[in-house]
């Protein structure tokens, strides 16, 4: 989470001691704690406001560091206006709450880090998983001309030679041990939909 938060060259690090740890801070929820249920986020925020040596800032989970300004700011002041979709399909529309903007800025975040990692996304059915996702792959596509975009939707009927086959149909050889996107200069990102689906419904899938 560090390295994808620290400053582009042009902008300068944060120097400042307390800067540093808000920094850290911000980090340490959205590794070790962003995996916590709603119930112990608390207690864990708590924790670090309790050995933090900056003001209380609520919760660190309502806010993020800004790098250009130095500062922890509210996720509410980055949430946009409503738009409705273009393509007017009622599974497209996302109207943006602070969780959709936050989530979708920390993925961007990690996958256009100089080393990108892979991101997991967990919670119920009807989460707005799926539209909080192709919204941040929209804002990186619309930013940026160098990304492929795959997404596979796996069910209880998907087998490997379907997800291997998908994969290549896709992608081309570069050189000995190097595969990429077909288009030249690009680099893909794959989207697994869902990546595991454990409980069987009423008709069996």
């Amino acid at each position: 989470m560090i390295d994808a938060i620290l400053p582009d060259p042009e902008n300068d690090p944060p120097s400042d001691g307390s800067e540093l740890e808000l920094m850290f801070l911000f980090c340490l929820v959205w590794s070790a704690g962003a995996c916590l249920v709603d119930e112990d986020r608390k207690p864990f925020n708590d924790f670090i406001t309790s050995v933090s040596q900056n003001p209380g800032t609520g919760s660190y989970y309502d806010v993020f560091f800004d790098v250009k300004a130095l500062q922890l700011r509210k996720w509410e002041s980055e949430v946009k206006e409503y738009k409705p979709p273009l393509d007017r399909k009622f599974s497209s529309i996302l109207v943006p709450t602070v969780d959709t903007t936050r989530y979708a800025w920390l993925l961007q975040k990690i996958l256009v880090n100089k080393k990108p990692k892979p991101v997991m996304f967990c919670g119920f059915s009807g989460a707005a998983k799926t539209v909080t996702v192709q919204a941040a792959f929209d804002n990186m596509a619309s930013a940026s001309d160098i990304y492929n975009f795959l997404k596979i939707n796996f069910s209880s009927r998907t087998n490997s030679a379907d997800f291997q086959k998908n994969i290549e149909e896709n992608i081309d050889k570069k050189s000995l041990k190097s595969y990429g996107p077909k288009a030249v200069g690009k680099k893909m990102i794959m989207f697994i939909d869902d990546l595991n689906m454990p409980t069987i419904d009423v008709y069996g899938t």
